[in-house]
């Protein structure tokens, strides 16, 4: 699972490449295609639920960098009401990648119609792995350390 990983986020900057220039890592480019997912403002703390990740300083680095790189924008105010947005900017490049991952991927599965069916029961496996994979960590956190 961890190369599958890799391999995701090594082509996600591959394809960064093909669209921008600007510098970023997979973490921000998976916060980048998140907050732009679905044309709403997202919460860290949805943001984290999200990627499956319990770092919220390392999310605010990141989504910081985005800020800077003039890619998000952040609303709101206190603990619970900050939320990020896109930018122009942001939102031109999300779609950008958006279509050059989608056109990618159409043409590596051009013609494997089986790979394509198996991706999709993959996709509901890895699903359920997560799930295990947070019952297992509420486990060892101990109950009351969410």
């Amino acid at each position: 699972m961890q190369r599958a990983g890799e391999g995701l986020t090594r082509w996600q900057a591959g394809c960064l490449e093909q669209v921008s220039g600007v510098p970023l890592a997979g973490a921000e480019i998976t916060l980048l295609l998140l907050i732009g997912s679905g044309r709403r403002s997202k919460s860290i703390k949805e943001l984290a639920r999200s990627t499956n990740r319990v770092d919220i300083p390392n999310i605010q680095y990141s989504l910081r960098k985005l800020a800077s790189a003039g890619l998000t924008r952040k609303q709101g105010a206190g603990r619970s009401g900050v939320t990020y947005s896109l930018t122009d900017e942001g939102c031109q490049l999300a779609e950008k990648l958006d279509t050059l991952r989608a056109r990618l991927l159409t043409q590596v599965l051009d013609g494997h119609s089986e790979l394509a069916g198996r991706l999709r029961g993959a996709a509901d496996v890895l699903e359920e792995l997560v799930e295990l994979y947070g019952a297992a960590a509420h486990q060892v956190d101990g109950p009351g350390k969410d």
